[in-house]
């Protein structure tokens, strides 16, 4: 008799555990070129995950790789719309459907069977993961929190009352970008609510006790990623919190990890939003100044790296014989890594959302690499005659396509400083006194 779907969740997984050691947790440090994890430690016990929602598939993964946890999340419910192979898949992997009012549907009726997992499983000790935000948005701001997870916290906490026990967990992630391969993400896990502190008014009033909640919560994870509350010059702040980020890292004498970052993103933006609500003709200039430059960047295909540092000639000549050196090696890697890429790219194009990018080509990237690098193998115990010859072509697999990925972003900074060289040069001292002007007018110098 098969086990009930509520005991499957609320316990430890073996079967899991393996998953995530062997295939998830290895394709996700190859994923992501640069994994910061800062913040406060995980506490034991039953806890709910609470992570802002900007990269679908890929926000759960971030919290499952990096705490030792078996968190059971929910999602949207449309996508158990398939088959039963697929849901059996879904609930391996410990998700579990919900639905929102705009589905159409009765949500309390509907929900009640996954609200039910999730209780058993706090009530186990074990740990849930909600997007409180109910759905997941393109900008760098965190949208109005949904009541349910709090609900569904208070409900579990009832059991206990004042007795400290269900913790909410605010996670602030933050992507480089969402949609590139080998980019970068910070994970910060902010500082646990503890429910018990909300008991006593929610026994009172329940309406008000989850406005608090929802307050607080909202707070602890700003905290823990880029929040831009600007309209009017949204697209300016995000674009310069970017780009400027060194500047700001070396002008507030911080560390170039996780938190230092964080904080001089939050620092730009901060200045910025000041500036665009006290200092509106300054902020109007600004903002005019950085679309010149983000245009003029774009049209020519340059990033600002090349504007901000470029190569010099010895460094040219060094870069562009190491990069020769270094051919035989990168072809190699394209032929034993550039199909199953290509293949998990075009797929990852394939959803219209780009939040959608990079939880498709992770999950292409776990089917296709493995089918062919194993279908390599076998043709390598096929014709290579030698034990050796087998075994290092094996071996060699993975490493070469990963010094064929770092060859070609090499040869991409080599060829963007040649053609910066070759422009005209009103062009190119356009492009260096309006990133010096861009700094001045935020209170940043260059190097």
């Amino acid at each position: 008799m098969p086990e009930p779907l509520d005991c499957k969740m609320s316990r430890y997984s073996k079967g899991y555990a393996f998953v995530r050691t062997i295939v998830v947790l290895p394709v996700f440090r190859l994923f992501y070129r640069r994994i910061q994890v800062i913040g406060h430690p995980v506490p034991k016990g039953p806890v709910i995950f609470a992570p802002n929602h900007q990269n679908s598939l890929m926000d759960a993964i971030c919290i499952l790789c990096t705490c030792n946890r078996q968190p059971v999340f929910v999602a949207r419910a449309d996508i158990f719309r398939g088959n039963g192979f697929i849901i059996r898949i879904l609930h391996f992997l410990r998700i579990l459907p919900i639905y929102r009012k705009r589905d159409g549907v009765n949500t309390e009726e509907n929900n009640r069977d996954t609200f039910d997992i999730l209780l058993k499983t706090l009530h186990n000790n074990r740990a849930a993961g909600i997007m409180p935000e109910g759905t997941y948005s393109r900008l760098k701001r965190l949208q109005q929190l949904q009541k349910g997870i709090f609900r569904i916290a208070m409900k579990a906490q009832e059991k206990y009352g004042n007795r400290p026990y269900i913790k909410i967990i605010p996670v602030g992630l933050e992507y480089s970008d969402i949609r590139k391969f080998r980019s970068d993400v910070i994970i910060r896990y902010g500082k646990p609510m503890e429910m018990s502190d909300y008991y006593g008014l929610y026994a009172e009033n329940p309406s008000k006790a989850f406005k608090q909640m929802q307050t607080a919560l909202s707070d602890r994870m700003k905290e823990g990623m880029i929040h831009i509350e600007n309209d009017t010059c949204y697209n300016e702040i995000n674009w310069a919190r970017r780009i400027f980020e060194k500047e700001a890292l070396r002008q507030l004498a911080l560390k170039n990890d996780g938190e230092g970052r964080l904080i001089a993103q939050q620092h730009l933006v901060a200045a910025l939003e000041a500036m665009a609500t006290h200092h509106l003709e300054e902020m109007a200039g600004l903002s005019a100044d950085i679309r010149e430059y983000a245009a003029l960047l774009d049209r020519f295909r340059f990033r600002d790296w090349v504007v901000r540092q470029p190569y010099s000639p010895v460094a040219l000549l060094w870069r562009a014989l190491l990069l020769l050196a270094g051919t035989p090696v990168w072809l190699m890697g394209m032929l034993f890594n550039y199909p199953p890429y290509k293949l998990s790219e075009w797929v990852s194009r394939l959803p219209k959302d780009s939040q959608f990018f990079s939880s498709v080509q992770y999950v292409g990237g776990i089917v296709f690499f493995p089918l062919y690098h194993l279908t390599l193998a076998a043709l390598s115990v096929i014709f290579i005659p030698c034990l050796p010859g087998k075994i290092c072509l094996i071996l060699l697999l993975l490493p070469t396509g990963l010094f064929s990925f770092i060859w070609y972003l090499s040869f991409k900074k080599l060829t963007a400083n040649l053609r910066f060289r070759l422009q005209p040069k009103e062009r190119s001292v356009r492009m260096v006194q309006l990133r010096k002007t861009i700094l001045e007018k935020i209170g940043l110098s260059e190097q």
